[in-house]
């Protein structure tokens, strides 16, 4: 049977062994080659109603065209600020668009 004090040594010991393995420091520069990871755009207004600043997360799909005529779905994601729930909700679109999976088109032919 083992002491109550060696046991706390022995657990001290691993411990203090585990932190030199997992370091905390500052993170790597990006090599030269890195490109920002961007998944929208931020859009800031003035809501009179609520007399406050508004902001808004904008997801485009790639090859968006403002000018193109084309009608793209929309989602409206309410509280899902950029810390929340939109980088979710734009990979389960991204994903959804994938060739192989084709659930969710980016674009929807215009009806003339």
């Amino acid at each position: 049977m083992t002491k109550p004090g060696k046991t706390l040594s022995i657990l001290i010991v691993i411990v203090l062994c585990g932190l030199g393995v997992c370091p905390q420091g500052t993170a790597p520069a990006p090599a030269a080659t890195a490109k920002p990871f961007v998944l929208g755009v931020v859009e800031q207004f003035r809501s009179g109603v609520l007399n406050e600043n508004r902001t808004l997360n904008i997801y485009l799909p790639p090859g968006y065209d403002e000018k193109a005529d084309v009608r793209y779905p929309v989602i409206y994601l309410l509280d899902g600020s950029a810390d929340e729930d939109f980088i979710h909700v734009v990979g389960i679109v991204q994903y959804n668009n994938f060739p192989w999976v084709k659930r969710v088109p980016f674009h929807v032919p215009n009806a003339r």
